[in-house]
């Protein structure tokens, strides 16, 4: 079933820069996602997907270390929706002057960049060492908004004020047509709608080692069904 989620708030909620409407946060409100996950093992050389449902709930406020107000995220998960929440994870969320800061296992992001506007560019991942192996393949990404005010259906619901954000869009040949090719694909999106937050993400990170002959890697893919 389709649903379609309407953002009519008024732009006076959010002060002067109604932009930080579509980043909002308040303690108690959540947002219910379908996920899709995918895990390319290269050492048993097998492909993993599953399906969970997950909910983000701003659950507390707090100082960090800067002393600034930051909220507390917590991250539910279930594989049904006839099963109880079990906590997953606890993310964390800054909002400053000029971005919004998010904290995930342990990375800081600058996800958003105030006041909202098409074309508009940054280094969302400029907060990430580039001298953590692990992590390389966030260097260079390049932020940017498109569709801003325009509608977005994720797949599960309809959300008619939104804004898009690219965030990479990499890829190197294709394992499937040359298995003698060292390959890999990055792919970063989300998006967002006024009044609720994130109603869609994607993110994709595989290599390919033709020594090994399969993908290493993950993707996942969250899509908004429920809010308050």
């Amino acid at each position: 079933m389709l649903f379609f989620f309407s953002c009519k708030k008024e732009k006076a909620n959010y002060g002067s820069d109604f932009t930080r409407g579509y980043y909002p946060l308040k303690i108690g409100r959540y947002i219910t996602y379908e996920m899709d996950s995918t895990l390319w093992d290269d050492f048993l050389k097998v492909k993993t997907v599953k399906k969970y449902q997950v909910r983000y709930i701003v659950a507390d406020t707090f100082r960090d270390n800067s002393k600034r107000l930051s909220y507390r995220i917590d991250v539910l998960k279930r594989t049904s929706e006839t099963l109880p929440w079990i906590k997953h994870r606890v993310y964390y969320a800054t909002p400053t002057d000029t971005h919004m800061e998010y904290v995930e296992e342990n990375l800081r992001f600058i996800k958003i960049i105030f006041p909202l506007s098409n074309n508009i560019t940054w280094d969302g991942n400029s907060m990430i060492s580039s001298t953590d192996q692990d992590y390389t393949y966030f260097q260079g990404w390049v932020y940017s908004y498109s569709n801003l005010g325009l509608g977005f259906n994720n797949g599960k619901a309809f959300f008619d004020n939104t804004v898009m954000i690219s965030q990479a869009d990499e890829t190197l040949n294709d394992p499937e047509l040359h298995p003698d090719t060292y390959a890999y694909r990055t792919f970063g999106r989300e998006v967002y709608a006024f009044d609720i937050g994130m109603v869609y993400r994607e993110m994709t990170h595989w290599t390919y080692q033709p020594t090994i002959g399969y993908r290493s890697g993950y993707s996942v893919v969250l899509r908004a069904v429920d809010h308050n």
